[in-house]
């Protein structure tokens, strides 16, 4: 399913699928003069970098192999699965290793258990980008980050693989000096807040002093 979710999501950020075997696919994308290529690659175990990458170098196919920004501009995205996300920190240090291995390609573990799997049975990365901007089960997953839901998982593709765009909607932007006024009265602090308004920045001494003469006041009551 996870494979599938970021075929689709490679598919939407407009790269092609050239070649695939039953456990690597190669993609391109072509913008004029810029090529970017991706590799999505589901890993049975987990190996050394150098072992990864030997291995992915004798999968490719020659038109990927051949082209001079192949190695430079190559994400490659590995998809691991785990039993429970508690084997993560048995496998922390390995996984952080071949991540920051700087040879052939930039690479991505992307790693998930049978919990979250089973959160986003029959999903599809449109479903995945409906999730990431509800902001109810943003609120849910604030309050619980390590439970294995629909939107950890989505959260978590999004960022561990930082080329995919955030979905976003577009709202009528809220003045700065009204939500400042709401705030103020929230917080009961109208008074001050006209005071501020009606002294200008020459004024720093009597602002000052006014405001002290309205602690004082207060105090006082």
């Amino acid at each position: 399913m996870i494979n599938k979710i970021i075929d689709e999501a490679l598919v939407a950020h407009g790269f092609i699928k050239e070649h695939a075997t039953d456990l690597t696919g190669f993609y391109i994308r072509e913008s004029g003069s810029a090529i970017r290529f991706a590799i999505l690659h589901k890993l049975d175990q987990l190996s050394s970098a150098t072992e990864l990458n030997a291995a992915i170098n004798q999968l490719a196919p020659d038109s990927f192999l051949s082209h001079p920004t192949f190695k430079k501009n190559c994400d490659l995205i590995c998809i691991h699965h785990l039993n429970k996300l508690a084997e993560f920190k048995d496998h922390e240090e390995q996984i952080f290793a071949i991540e920051e291995d700087p040879h052939f390609f930039k690479k991505y573990i992307l790693y998930y258990s049978d919990t979250e799997e089973s959160a986003i049975q029959d999903y599809s990365f449109d479903k995945l980008r409906a999730t990431i901007s509800d902001k109810s089960q943003f609120s849910n997953y604030k309050s619980d980050p390590l439970a294995a839901t629909q939107y950890s998982v989505a959260a978590k593709i999004f960022i561990k693989l930082p080329f995919l765009e955030l979905p976003f909607t577009r709202r009528e932007l809220v003045s700065l000096r009204l939500q400042a006024a709401e705030a103020v009265a929230e917080a009961e602090l109208d008074a001050t807040y006209k005071t501020i308004q009606k002294l200008t920045a020459n004024n720093v001494d009597e602002l000052i002093k006014e405001l002290i003469d309205n602690e004082l006041e207060n105090s006082a009551n």
